[in-house]
């Protein structure tokens, strides 16, 4: 049972975490495009939609790949994947968004194909946590209700304390690369910690 609880106390902590970085770098995404696409309703809508579909990519993939292998070791290695995209992006965002504002211009077609080599990647591999996380802390499906609500509650806290804290906060602190490079480094770690805790986390599952 103290087993349990503790793989239970990780796993949302890692929801949490994980949650805060994935609204962080949504925020941080519109910095990227602001320069080249503007900030208007547009650029927000394409944001907003590459944020959605790479949730959904997360959760259908991470849905099947714990049905095959309930592995923290592999979401922890799709979690380090994520992180390396996030620590590249400063390297590649201006040139890429410059090329793509003269070839593709600003319309619909240029912000969300900007957005989505911004976001799509380390979004949807960051989002297979949440399967993992609710398969893994599923002992019994009599519980299955409130594991769900749980894993999905903690992370929309951590979403909201990401946008609010990394909008007021950080932002004005730091500036978008160094916290680019902050939630590379978050993200890695907390795959590195699946990693490391493969054999704890697995327990014995319904």
């Amino acid at each position: 049972m103290q087993s349990s609880h503790l793989r239970g106390i990780l796993l949302l902590s890692l929801a949490l975490i994980l949650g805060f970085a994935l609204m962080g770098f949504e925020m941080l995404g519109s910095r990227y495009l602001y320069p080249y696409f503007g900030g208007g309703i547009n650029t927000w809508a394409s944001l907003i939609a590459t944020v959605l579909v790479a949730l959904m990519l997360g959760y259908l993939i991470g849905g099947a790949l714990v049905d095959r292998t309930m592995s923290p070791r592999l979401c922890g290695a799709l979690l380090v994947v994520a992180g390396i995209y996030l620590f590249t992006i400063p390297l590649w965002v201006d040139p890429l968004f410059a090329w793509m504002l003269t070839s593709v211009g600003d319309g619909m077609a240029g912000i969300t194909f900007a957005a989505t080599m911004l976001l799509m990647l380390p979004l949807t591999l960051i989002s297979v946590f949440t399967p993992f996380a609710v398969r893994l802390l599923l002992v019994s499906v009599a519980f299955g209700g409130r594991i769900v609500s749980y894993v999905y509650g903690v992370s929309t806290i951590g979403n909201v304390l990401g946008t609010l804290v990394t909008t007021f906060l950080l932002v004005p602190s730091f500036g978008s690369r160094a916290l680019t490079m902050f939630f590379a480094g978050v993200t890695i770690a907390c795959g590195i910690v699946m990693m490391l805790c493969d054999r704890f986390l697995r327990g014995t599952q319904a």
